[in-house]
């Protein structure tokens, strides 16, 4: 069996409690990890450029020989703070809105939400650019997706003065479930039952040092502790429990019932 692997992870603060001490060697490995958007680290999974990913769940409905990594995930059981849309008009009047071009499936995180509130007709596009518009010029029923470090400094700079929706509030209100955006998804069974023991151990390490993790990711993101503090401890979850698979398998079923776009 391969002894040394390449593994993908996200370049976002949420990933941090699972990547931090395999990057910084608090957890002793031989492997390798490669950070990137999430549209690159899915697609590398499925070619095969990367043995491990921490990468959207989404990427597991079109590719089933893939295998996630039980326990961890990136999940949300509420108001997650940094998958949101901005709008000047109601969530559920918005017919057009520009998907966040980090991430090709983001238009699932959006579409199967916003089905819960509306059947109207909405479009779903890519922008050109990847710069966020002020909300002051976003269009009339129009909504802007922004996810990850982005969705957090839009948040925390404007607090509740702008009109968003928070995707992760939504799901809880609408299912009572938690939402599950990644997780460690391996290339195959026995590479997943290698790394396992692995990722949980970096995940525990976290959840108990956290405090030692605060100062280095401000000054890395240029946050304030305070808020990364926060946003580990109210807004995320690193665990995947019962629950987590249950609004997981909910997930996938409306996917697949809706007959989305992907």
């Amino acid at each position: 069996m391969k002894s040394q692997f390449k593994i993908g992870a996200v370049s976002y603060l949420n990933a941090e409690p699972l990547v931090w001490p395999l990057e910084q060697g608090v957890i002793k490995h031989n492997h390798t990890i490669i950070r990137a958007l999430p549209r690159d680290l899915a697609d590398k999974i499925v070619t095969g450029e990367l043995d491990c990913a921490l990468a959207p769940v989404t990427v597991l409905l079109d590719n089933p020989r893939l295998v996630p990594i039980p326990e961890v995930a990136i999940a949300c059981r509420g108001a997650v703070a940094s998958v949101l849309v901005l709008h000047n008009d109601p969530f559920e009047t918005l017919t057009t809105i520009w998907l966040d071009p980090a991430s090709r499936k983001s238009n699932l995180l959006v579409q199967v939400p916003r089905k819960t509130v509306s059947e109207e007709p909405c479009k779903y596009i890519f922008p050109e650019g990847e710069d966020v518009p002020p909300l002051s010029a976003i269009p009339p029923r129009t909504g802007v997706l922004i996810i990850g470090d982005r969705a957090l400094t839009f948040l925390w700079k404007h607090q509740r003065q702008a009109g968003f929706t928070d995707l992760g509030e939504l799901w809880k209100e609408r299912t009572n479930l938690p939402f599950t955006f990644a997780m460690w998804i391996a290339k195959d069974g026995d590479t997943g039952a290698s790394l396992a023991p692995l990722m949980r151990e970096a995940r525990d390490w976290s959840l108990l040092h956290l405090n030692e993790m605060l100062d280095p990711l401000a000054a890395r993101y240029g946050f304030e502790a305070s808020h990364i503090d926060q946003y580990f401890r109210r807004n995320v979850t690193y665990l995947f429990g019962p629950r987590e698979q249950e609004g997981l398998k909910r997930f996938f079923e409306m996917v697949e019932g809706l007959k989305l776009e992907r």
